[in-house]
């Protein structure tokens, strides 16, 4: 796959689409500043202004010398931007049409439309960045929770390059010491010395365990938690979906077998993405349409972290609840019964002694009597039984980071098992230098263009 040429001076609108107080249309490229003295009208050169500078002016047609928009121009200049290019910002009225000019006149004038991601691509290609800093903007745009965000963040620093970066560092000392010995191969590692790289490999391999583990986290994060809502018809599973999200979302009757398909909606828990799931009741299916959207809920269960068992308080025996959990089995999951509202204080005390063992959540999704206390149960559930705490430590949340560290673990762990048994050098060396290329990998010191248009496409056009 071929990039796009990065000699050309690129153009983009950078902010969403839509109308809104501003828009902002980014240049950048050794034409940048030529082509905006080209378009604006101003009070000075803007081929002449100093970098981080801001300047009024007007957007004017090239032919009719109409004008298009009263807008700001702010300026910065190579190596000090975003793109390590030069770089024009024109800050407009965040009217569509208005924006599309701007950047049909920048093209007028010798620019060309920007790829998706092609800027940060540039901030790349320029060294200001390294691959996991470019892949934290786009995580950093698309997060949807405030973990998310803090990781991006913390990618976005350097700071998990940099951790990468002395692991890689620690690999290239001990492989050059396998190196120099590819030229004695006649000659013995000193025992005491065999003893010293061994525990120097163990350590490394321990750090990148270490890191490769944190991919369990990290997948949490990135995606949320995935909490189904399941039961028996007419137990109130959209009625308590509606009551977490605090909004009429699914449609609620008497009729059994309302809920013919999953609706899923997202709200923020311990500052992770929480997808609730209302998903079809569980029971034999009386037409196709109901068949499909069990089938459904069952992808849904098994996909799930944590599932919400919910429970009618007036209809559903304790024999059929248990029954019902023990296809749970192998699952987090919450008890809740619901319809308290309807039953006296001594049947609640008595389904309380039958269950406790279940710890059961009571309450009414109808009156949203209890539904506070299951918030904080889901809460508490996902403290305890989900890693998903050290959002600004080291964490791994890219699968392709996650799967370059399995690599490099695989190549060590092979070195360790030749060092034992005295195998060649070289092989041992070869194996170092895979180890490391694998971080490499991570850090972008080693891509191809089929990599990097990939990684690249899924940014937004304009970032």
């Amino acid at each position: 796959m071929t990039l796009p040429d990065s000699d050309d001076t690129i153009v983009a609108i950078s902010t969403p689409p839509g109308y809104g107080g501003i828009g902002v249309i980014r240049i950048s490229g050794k034409q940048a500043f030529t082509i905006a003295n080209t378009i604006i009208d101003t009070t000075v050169n803007i081929s002449d202004v100093k970098s981080h500078t801001i300047h009024y002016g007007y957007v004017r047609g090239t032919q009719s010398g109409s004008i298009t928009d009263e807008v700001l121009v702010a300026a910065f200049r190579a190596p000090n931007s975003y793109t390590g290019e030069d770089v024009i910002e024109i800050s407009a009225h965040g009217n569509p049409q208005i924006l599309k000019q701007i950047v049909s006149l920048a093209i007028d004038s010798g620019a060309r439309q920007a790829a998706a991601g092609e800027f940060t691509m540039r901030a790349f290609l320029s060294g200001r960045i390294d691959l996991v800093q470019a892949e934290s903007v786009a995580d950093l745009i698309a997060a949807e929770s405030a973990a998310f965000q803090q990781v991006a963040l913390y990618q976005l620093s350097g700071r998990l390059s940099a951790y990468i970066g002395s692991i890689r560092a620690q690999l290239l000392e001990i492989g050059a010491l396998f190196e120099a010995y590819t030229d004695f191969p006649d000659e013995e590692i000193p025992r005491q010395q065999k003893g010293e790289l061994l525990a120097k490999l163990n350590d490394v391999t321990a750090s990148l365990s270490r890191l490769s583990s944190s991919y369990r986290r990290g997948e949490i994060i990135r995606a949320g938690v995935q909490i189904p809502i399941v039961g028996p018809p007419n137990a109130g599973k959209s009625s308590l979906f509606n009551a977490i999200l605090a909004e009429e979302r699914a449609i609620v009757t008497e009729i059994p077998g309302t809920t013919r398909d999953t609706i899923a909606e997202k709200i923020e828990i311990e500052g992770i993405a929480v997808r609730f799931v209302d998903t079809a009741g569980l029971r034999e299916a009386v037409d196709q349409i109901e068949v499909a959207g069990i089938e459904r809920s069952r992808r849904e269960i098994d996909a799930a972290n944590l599932l919400i068992a919910i429970f009618d308080v007036t209809d559903d025996p304790i024999e059929r609840i248990r029954s019902s959990l023990f296809d749970l089995m192998g699952k987090y999951f919450i008890v809740v019964l619901n319809k308290i509202d309807l039953v006296s204080e001594s049947d609640l005390a008595s389904l309380d002694y039958e269950l406790g063992d279940c710890r059961p959540v009571f309450l009414s999704a109808k009156t949203l009597v209890g539904v506070d206390k299951l918030v904080a149960r889901i809460s508490s559930v996902m403290r305890e039984s989900m890693p998903i705490s050290g959002v600004d430590t080291n964490v791994l949340t890219n699968k392709r980071h996650f799967l370059a560290v399995q690599n490099a673990i695989s190549f060590l762990t092979e070195a360790r098992v030749k060092l034992k048994q005295g195998e060649s050098y070289e092989l041992m060396a070869f194996d170092l230098r895979q180890a490391t290329n694998s971080l490499e990998e991570i850090l972008g010191k080693i891509t191809n263009d089929d990599l990097l248009a990939e990684i690249f496409s899924r940014f937004c056009i304009g970032k």
